[in-house]
């Protein structure tokens, strides 16, 4: 966690989207109100970057006075995330009440994030604060932002062991992972079950297979995609991002040698 900064007193960006080619989102239809108000844990190496910028206050705690341009932005580590808010911790330095407006900075490969938002819930302790940060949505477009950032963390952290899975590769062990009908990552291991010879992730209507005998990745449609025929270069790409941002939100459900596998791809 950070130490406080400044906030610059300047107007806040239209939000840039992460993706342009795929997760879409379109209104009625978008997974982020299939999501609800479900948290999701942020994994550790998530690299989306946050801050929030909270009212400024003297040093026995009081709120300064609306015209005061002293709000200062506190960064902080992402712990969770819904498709209506994040809750982060903080400096144990910093301060706020439920309530109180506050601003959301959000930052992931050069992509700048900011929405006013309010604060949905705050806890002081020794080592961090730990806030809740409920956003305030000005249209669609800002929302399916949001939605964005928030999917690959929702897509990664849902996985979760399969109970019974058809062995359909003779001389080779196959394990399974899901959450929703949106993902599914299937394992083959050697006949002994120690060694990993492939995978292979399902992730909405794309592929992403890897193999241990074969370096890079092969992306494409999955069997049954609204969509058919090979990926554009631009939706290969994206496809490959939203894979490297999913594989850091693995929980531990899913075994640390699978994980490790995954992440030599993800790099």
């Amino acid at each position: 966690m950070t130490e406080l900064e400044p906030a610059p007193q300047l107007a806040y960006p239209c939000p840039v989207l992460l993706f342009k080619k795929i997760l879409n989102f379109k209104a009625g239809t978008g997974l982020g109100d299939k999501r609800g108000a479900t948290r999701y844990p942020v994994g550790a190496k998530y690299p989306l970057k946050a801050k929030v910028t909270l009212v400024g206050r003297d040093g026995e705690g009081n709120i300064l006075k609306a015209d005061d341009n002293r709000a200062m932005d506190w960064g902080g580590q992402l712990v969770n995330m819904s498709s209506g808010g994040v809750s982060m911790r903080l400096h144990p330095a910093a301060m706020g009440e439920r309530g109180e407006n506050c601003r959301l900075k959000l930052e992931l490969d050069h992509k700048l994030f900011e929405i006013d938002a309010s604060i949905a819930h705050f806890w002081s302790g020794p080592q961090y604060a730990t806030c809740g940060v409920a956003l305030k949505f000005p249209d669609s477009y800002t929302q399916k932002a949001f939605r964005q950032l928030v999917e690959p963390v929702a897509l990664g952290a849902m996985l979760a062991p399969v109970g019974s899975v058809d062995q359909d590769s003779p001389g080779l062990l196959k394990e399974q992972y899901a959450g929703e009908e949106e993902i599914k990552l299937s394992v083959w291991r050697d006949s002994t079950g120690k060694v990993i010879e492939h995978f292979e992730l399902l992730a909405h209507d794309y592929f992403i297979r890897g193999s241990a005998a074969t370096p890079g990745l092969q992306i494409g449609y999955q069997e049954g995609a609204k969509a058919s025929g090979k990926l554009t270069a631009a939706q290969q790409h994206e496809v490959r991002q939203l894979f490297q941002l999913i594989v850091p939100n693995f929980p531990k459900t899913v075994p640390s040698d699978v994980r490790t596998f995954l992440d030599r791809f993800a790099s």
